[in-house]
């Protein structure tokens, strides 16, 4: 993956709201791209570092327990 969608909207789905269907892999910009929700359309792609789709989702679950450590020292 290349980019990856930092939509809030999209950020926001749960894992089960996407359709068996849809793909969360499109492309962007002519190469690999990631939306959580698997949207077709209102993405804020964000540029990544090159990194498989295994490793993206394992980052995707670590984020949102480093958010929380964040705002608890705030």
């Amino acid at each position: 993956m290349r980019f990856v969608c930092r939509a809030k909207v999209h950020l926001d789905v749960d894992g089960t709201a996407t359709g068996a269907n849809v793909s969360p892999v499109t492309i962007n910009d002519g190469t690999w791209a990631y939306c959580p929700a698997g949207a077709g359309s209102d993405h804020d792609w964000e540029a990544i570092d090159p990194v498989s789709l295994a490793d993206l989702k394992l980052i995707q679950v670590a984020r949102p327990r480093e958010a929380a450590t964040e705002d608890s020292r705030s």
